[in-house]
């Protein structure tokens, strides 16, 4: 694989569908430190600019019992950027399985996060 297919993996975006290659490329760049791309500082910066547009995107949505709080979501991406940076710092020793966010993970954060739990 490569480093932008594993960026998308961790992400919780395997089709693409949130960043472009080309723009996970940017962050694989900025993030490389002596020449070497860091997947985990990189997949940082991704999550961090998600959480920056679910912010500017703010709203609560209702439909029925279901509701959508993209604060909640902002909150889960920096939650896991905060994770990615760390285990960049680390040298990625932690199961990056154990932290990519899928849009059931996210939406079940979300809604836990409504209940309080």
């Amino acid at each position: 694989m490569s480093n932008t297919t594993d960026v998308q993996l961790m992400i919780g975006d395997p089709t693409a569908a949130l960043f472009t290659d080309a723009q996970i490329q940017s962050f694989l760049t900025i993030s490389a430190t002596g020449g070497t791309e860091d997947v985990y500082a990189a997949a940082a910066l991704a999550c961090r600019s998600l959480a920056m547009s679910a912010v500017l995107l703010h709203k609560a949505e209702r439909m029925g019992n279901y509701s959508l709080d993209r604060k909640s979501m902002s909150a889960a991406y920096l939650a896991l950027a905060d994770k990615f940076e760390t285990m960049s710092t680390s040298g990625g020793a932690v199961n990056v399985i154990q932290y990519s966010l899928t849009p059931d993970i996210a939406e079940q954060i979300v809604i836990n996060d409504a209940m309080g739990e």
